[in-house]
Order: structure tokens, then sequence, then C-alpha cells
């Protein structure tokens, strides 16, 4: 079970970061590492399968053995105990009743611990620590004194542990009800953190936050629930058409309806599956404004959107002129375009508060706003240059050769005709996915195709199938041996001739005896070759 949840950990973090796997090309990297957990987690498979076979040998064995010593003790304790067909039979069937509960003992055993780690799991979940609900004050408007936020000498960490590092440390903060904040500063530095602390989520060492006013948060990972684009913004509140399409025009989100099948009625996958990077961080930030809250924490929102987008947004949504004008907002960002527009910009060094003011005064004053700034200028630099580069090479790639330009009526029709035939093939891959864009997932029912046995005969090697032909047939054969000379067994023991019984008892008990322990034999043989041949089907079906 432990080796088992290491590679399930593993599947998910590959397949959560399989982009950045494909970028840098560490498939072969992860490969060794599923196979090297996996190897670990057969070698158990097959220690089970052998603890297994050995159990199938107990319960096979028991009646057998329980069968024999109990005759033999009857015939030989007296010559008067005569073992007739009744006794023998009766006896037999009641004896072959074991064989239920010796099967699910073993089960059993499994069930308890499957239960008992299911048990831990659930217990340490339900045991953790809930968020500290008095982490944050909540004050009226007429207490906050015009501030909707209010840190005074705050330290804040994530660990319970007493002597945890500080995250956040001597943060004092004061932001006026409708101001626009700016957070900045290097990566890692506590600009998110300060937002968890605003929302009671990180661990509180010392200081006081004072929230004046509802919140509304966008993440900077957008979260999408599995269903409708227009659920997904409403949220469970109440539909208000204005607001609505005020919102959906403010987060660009016209265009993107337009292209969905259902438009605002189309189901959205898992985690949105079926949107893009911009298009679920819109949705996420259009759902913060349809909430209609007095304070919003904004988490790096426009780095997941194109610039025009995101020039779009800050105009119509977190401006001075857009939806939120009058709100408080408090931006995490990246960029440096917007940071003039700003009421006040708050500088972020190693999770302290090191500056803050305007962004004129600042790139004079701050040489940590400058690196900041000079950092960002050179990475958008080489963003535009790979850009440039990606467009040239592209446009090198497409134009032909002066060889090929003898017929430009030619070649024009051509690129007309390729032009058609593109659009008709995009326009038929659009109807199919427009059928295909979530999928009700079906369950079978019923008994197993045939189809599905013959993939795993195909899977096992034809030396297991013939074993495993010949093994059954055996013990089949040797059981209908064993109650044959059972029934023979008991009609000699109806005759008056005691004397002929007396010396044949013992011959007659081992025959039975050498029956019975070969199909015990056979049946664990049968048994270790099924598990065998069922580890060598399910190694080539992965």
């Amino acid at each position: 079970m432990t080796v088992k949840d290491e590679r399930i950990k593993m599947m998910n973090e590959i397949l959560n970061g399989i982009r950045v796997l494909k970028l840098y090309a560490w498939e072969m990297a992860f490969i060794r590492s599923i196979t090297r957990i996996r190897e670990k987690e057969l070698g158990y498979i097959r220690q089970k399968a052998i603890i297994g076979a050995i159990s199938n040998i107990l319960w096979t064995f028991a009646p057998i053995l329980v069968g024999i010593t109990t005759f033999a003790t009857y015939v030989l304790l007296s010559d008067s105990n005569i073992l007739t067909a009744d006794k023998a039979f009766v006896s037999l069937a009641l004896f072959n009743l074991l064989r239920g509960p010796l099967v699910s003992f073993p089960n059993m055993i499994n069930s308890i611990v499957d239960a008992r780690v299911s048990s831990n799991r659930i217990g340490k979940f339900l045991n953790n620590d809930e968020i500290d609900k008095y982490a944050v004050d909540r004050v009226s408007n007429e207490l906050s004194h015009g501030n909707s936020v209010n840190i005074e000498n705050g330290s804040f960490r994530w660990s319970n542990l007493v002597d945890g590092p500080l995250v956040l440390k001597n943060i004092n903060l004061q932001i006026h009800q409708g101001s626009l904040v700016a957070l900045v500063g290097m990566v890692g530095s506590g600009k998110s953190s300060i937002l968890a602390a605003l929302l009671g989520e990180m661990i509180k060492v010392n200081g006081r936050v004072s929230i004046s006013g509802k919140i509304a948060y966008v993440p900077q990972t957008a979260w999408i629930m599995n269903t409708t684009l227009k659920e997904n913004i409403l949220f469970g509140r109440d539909f208000d058409k204005k607001l609505y399409d005020q919102v959906i025009e403010a987060c660009a989100l016209e265009q993107d309806l337009v292209m969905l099948p259902a438009k605002d009625q189309t189901e959205i996958g898992e985690k949105g599956i079926n949107l893009s990077g911009g298009q679920r961080q819109r949705v996420s930030l259009a759902r913060a404004l349809y909430s209609n809250a007095d304070i919003y924490l904004l988490d790096d929102p426009l780095s997941a959107v194109d610039a025009h987008v995101g020039a779009h947004i800050f105009k119509h949504v977190i401006g001075s002129k857009g939806l939120l004008n009058g709100k408080t907002r408090i931006l995490v960002t990246h960029g440096v375009s917007h940071l003039h527009k700003c009421d006040d910009i708050i500088v972020i060094s190693q999770g302290e508060i090191v500056d803050h003011g305007l962004y004129s005064d600042l790139i004079q004053r701050s040489k940590i706003l400058r690196e900041f700034v000079h950092s960002i200028a050179l990475s958008e630099k080489e963003q535009y240059q790979y850009e440039i580069n990606d467009i040239e090479r592209r446009q090198s790639i497409s134009t032909p050769s002066k060889e090929l330009v003898s017929n430009p009526l030619e070649i024009t029709k051509n690129d007309v005709q390729q032009k058609i035939e593109s659009q008709s093939i995009t326009v038929e891959i659009e109807e199919e996915e427009k059928k295909k864009l979530i999928q009700k997932e079906t369950v079978q029912t019923g008994s197993v195709k045939l189809r599905i046995f013959s993939i795993y005969i195909r899977a096992c090697k034809l030396s297991m199938i013939t074993l495993l032909t010949i093994f059954f047939c055996l013990t089949t054969f040797a059981t209908l041996c064993g109650n044959i000379w059972l029934s023979k067994w008991t009609d000699k023991s109806t005759k008056n001739d005691t004397s002929s019984l007396s010396n044949s008892r013992i011959r007659d008990m081992n025959i039975y005896s050498a029956l019975g322990i070969t199909l015990g034999f056979l049946a664990f043989v049968m048994h270790f070759v099924l598990k065998l041949a069922a580890y060598i089907a399910g190694r080539k079906l992965h």
C-alpha cells in the first residue's frame, strides 16, 4: 500500500505537470522513476501471489485432511465402527462447509488492513487544525477609520510548529477604501503570502489583522468547477442579466463565448480542461466581479492572458474607470506597464515591506524596484526576441523558392484551394469536437464479454493456457477418483465379512489418503499456475 501510494502520487504529479515535463524533455528520467517504483510494487504483488497460493493450499487441504483424519480415527478406534455411505458422504458435505470460512478469512484480513489504512487517512485529514477564524478581525465601516485593510506588526508562517520559519515579518499595512494598491517584488518575496494572511490562511504569530468589508479572491491558478461556464461565474448567486453582461464584456469573454459550442451553457470539464489558461483566469476573474465584494485580492490575474487582453482587463476592470472603480483593489503583479496608474505601490523583499509610494517616487529611490523593473524588461525583451525569431522562421519555411514561382497564377489557385480545403476540414473537426465536448461516462453492466476473455488469453503464453487446462482436468479427475473410491470403501463396509473388512481397512484408508493429498497438491499447483498466468497477462497488458 505504501509503494502504491508512492506510485499514484508520482503519476498524479507527472500528469499535472506534463507540459513542463514535455518542454524540458524529462520523459526518460520520469520513466526510470516510475519503472523503479513499479518494479518494487510488482515485487510485493509477486509476494502476495505466493502467499495467496499458500493460503489456497490451506483452504484446499483443510477439508481433505480433516476428512482423512476423521475417517481414520473413526474406523481405527474400534472394530465396531463401520464407515457407511450415509456417514461418509454426510461428513464430507459438512467438511466442505469449511471451505467458505477458510476462503473468507484471508479476504477478511485484507479488508481489515484496507479499512485501517483508510481510517487513518480520514482521521489524519479530519484531525488537521482548522483555519483560525480569529486570525482576521472583521470590523464595521464606522470603526475602520476609512481603511479597508489594516495590518499592525504582523508576523506570519505556514507551519504550526513553534520554531517554524517566519514567512512574513514586521508587516505594517494600511489600505484606504477604494484605492488601487500594487504589491511588487521578486519571485518568492512574499506577495501572495500577504494575500493569504488577509484571507486568514496563514498562522498569525503576532500582530493584528483587520478587514472592513466582504472579500473576493482571484488566485494565481484559477479554480474551475465541472459545470457550465455560466454557473462557474454565478457561483450559486441569483442571475442578474445586466451585471452578468457587464462582467462578460469587462473580462473580454464575449469572443470566447462565440467560439464555444453552447456559449455560456457549455459544460466545462474537470479543472477547466476544455478552456485555455487565459480563459480559465478570466472566468475566475468574472466570478469575483459578479460577487460584488468590497475588497478584491488579485493574485497576478494578468500573467496568464495576452498583452492586449491584459490591457483591456485593466482598463475595464481594475483601473480607475473599470467596474471595480470605488472598490478596494490589491493587485499582485509582475508587470510594470500599469504601475504608474496605481494609487500606491508596496515593495516587498524577503517577507518584509521595504518601501511604498507612487511609481514616480519609488523608481528614483528604491533600488529593489529598479532591479525588479530591469528584470521584467529583460524577460520581456527575451520573449519579444523569441517571438520575432519564431515568426521569421515560419515565414522562411512558408515562402516558396524562386524556382517554384514560375507560375504565380497557379500558386494563387493552389493557395485558394488549400484554404478552402483547410476551412472545410476545420469545420468538420469543430463539428466533431462539438459532439465530443464533454461526454457522459458510462459503465458496462452484465456478464464479462468473450472479447475480454480473449484479450487475457492472448496476453498469456500458450504454455500457461495448456498447463491450466491440464491441471484443471487432473484436479477434476482426482476429485472423481476420491469420491468413487470412497463409495467403494463404504460398499465394502456394508458386507458381513468383518475379517476381510478388518484386513483391507488400512489399505483403503491409505489409498483414500493418497487420493486426497494428490487432489490437494494438484489444486495448489493449478492455483499457482493461475496466479502466474494472471501476473504474466497483467504485466503484458500493462
